[in-house]
């Protein structure tokens, strides 16, 4: 009897044991796959990113070298007053560096980790982000070269979880509005050390909001940002270094009265500043251990027409170290259409107005505030002594009753089916109230043959890979047209059933019928 009871005890022992490490290993797996552990044995820094930055000629032209490209061929197209970022790795090549007037850094951030055959005689930098007397070198050698820094108002969020937000302006030029918000959510092993990531994405904004209105935080309380309804969050949740912008009018104020800064403000601009802005978003990712990889370009609503209009501008770049896109996803929006003159009139309409800025933001801000915070009183805007406020925000954003030609949402006059409406409400209740006339009329004269613009004349070449992710009833599969028009072999189109325009980003359940398709989509395309 002892004997079978010591068997037995031996049994359910190999059996807990066997257990223990069937779900240490699966655990482990799941761990890995979504989050991947901080890698802390060779990433120990002197400066943190942040600092990093105070460290940098953000105004420059910037080309980046990675691990196996040739150091020769970016010195031979490099412009007088250019930088080239050299990423960590072994350069092996024999070549000469003739232009005194282009900066060359070579980046290292544990010992040993670069490599370049004759350096020295070539004067190139050697940044070594582990060693204090390098940094101090380079510090000195920097601000001899910048006299001002073009960084301001840095600030750091942590979200939960593990998961920051960091933003910081950066000035693009003279004027008031010539400036860009740049916005990173990432994980950490601790603050401001990112840990490796499986991918990326740099998300530019769609119409009379900014990162936050449209992806971050849109409608929410600060509390409330998580993986379920935040899709930065999400990503960032999935390992995935989640970057954005907005652009300088964003930021200009409601109160404002004179808006001859917006005069010539079109997707030109927007696309230029995104680039720029993407290629400080490189040189930090490569600061903090990521690789200088070149960026996935997302755009949403609008936002994609600043994605195609950036990757329209890259296909001029022969320099290949210079492009900084290496795909293109379009959320719910027709850049080019295959009825475009159909929008002429009204293109034409706003431009003849003469008037630089758009307030559709503050007609949208209304209906929303309204719904926000008096939805049961009667609605102003219809005027008939029975629709309240509530119903009206239905009626135009879920019925589309002014004719958009897209729905915002599901839903009818009752309700919204897949969004929140104290969330939906409170969103566009906060919207802009002003962008530049300018844009708003391209995005319709992009398609007329009787007016011209100049950033679509080579989508033909555009070549990168493309994820579209249309609203089954908001812009839907009219939006599958544009990436037919480029000559890209890699392109996937995923139409959510049932969602409406802003469901994309607020709906109930877009975490599973839309992020997961991006974030499988970025993993693939690292």
């Amino acid at each position: 009897m002892k004997t079978f009871k010591t068997t037995i005890k031996k049994f359910m022992t190999i059996t807990l044991i066997g257990l223990a490490i069937l779900l240490f290993n699966s655990c482990e797996n799941s761990f890995e796959d979504d989050i991947m552990p901080p890698d802390l044995s060779s990433r120990e820094q002197l400066i943190s990113w942040n600092k990093q930055l105070n460290l940098l000629d953000l105004k420059s032209e910037i080309a980046f070298v990675q691990n196996g490209e040739s150091i020769q061929n970016a010195i031979d197209a490099a412009l007088p007053g250019e930088i080239i970022y050299i990423e960590p790795g072994t350069y092996q090549e024999i070549f000469k560096n003739n232009k005194s007037d282009v900066r060359i850094i070579g980046l290292s951030i544990t010992p040993n980790d670069l490599v370049i055959n004759n350096s020295t005689e070539n004067n190139i930098e050697i940044l070594k982000l582990y060693d204090q007397k390098s940094i101090g070198d380079f510090q000195t050698n920097s601000q001899n070269r910048v006299t001002t820094s073009s960084i301001s108002d840095f600030s750091r969020t942590e979200l939960g979880a593990g998961i920051a937000h960091y933003q910081f302006n950066v000035q693009m030029g003279e004027g008031e509005f010539d400036i860009v918000r740049i916005h990173r959510v990432i994980r950490e092993s601790r603050p401001y050390h990112p840990i490796p990531t499986k991918g990326d994405v740099f998300m530019v904004h769609g119409a009379f909001t900014g990162f936050e209105g449209a992806f971050l935080s849109i409608g929410l309380e600060s509390s409330d940002i998580n993986a379920h309804t935040s899709s930065p969050f999400y990503l960032a949740s999935k390992n995935i270094d989640v970057w954005g912008i907005d652009m300088g009018w964003t930021m200009v104020p409601n109160t404002t009265t004179d808006f001859l800064f917006m005069e010539g403000w079109g997707y030109e601009k927007d696309a230029d500043h995104t680039l720029q802005a993407m290629g400080i978003a490189r040189t930090v990712r490569g600061m903090t251990g990521q690789g200088f990889s070149a960026l996935n370009l997302l755009g949403l609503s609008s936002g994609s027409t600043v994605a195609y209009a950036a990757a329209n501008i890259e296909t001029q770049e022969n320099n290949m170290s210079k492009r900084h896109i290496k795909g293109i996803i379009s959320i719910d929006n027709a850049f080019k259409t295959l009825d475009g003159d159909s929008g002429c009139v009204a293109a034409q309409d706003v431009i003849d107005s003469g008037a630089l800025e758009n307030t559709n933001g503050q007609f949208f801000q209304t209906v929303g505030y309204l719904a926000h915070e008096l939805p049961n009183e009667l609605s102003p805007i219809f005027g008939d002594d029975s629709t309240t406020n509530i119903q009206a925000f239905r009626l135009i954003f879920a019925i589309d009753v002014f004719g958009f030609g897209f729905k915002f949402f599901g839903g009818d006059i009752s309700t919204l089916y897949n969004s929140d409406e104290e969330r939906v409400t409170r969103a566009i209740a906060n919207f802009s109230h002003y962008m530049p006339n300018q844009l708003w009329s391209e995005i319709d004269a992009v398609n007329c043959t009787s007016m011209n613009v100049t950033f679509d004349d080579h989508i033909g070449l555009i070549s990168v890979p493309i994820l579209y992710v249309g609203a089954e009833i908001g812009v839907g599969t009219a939006g599958e047209y544009t990436s037919s028009l480029t000559s890209s072999t890699d392109i996937t189109n995923h139409i959510v059933t049932s969602f409406g325009h802003m469901d994309m980003s607020v709906g109930d359940n877009a975490d599973n019928l839309v992020w997961s398709n991006l974030r499988n989509w970025l993993r693939n395309h690292r």
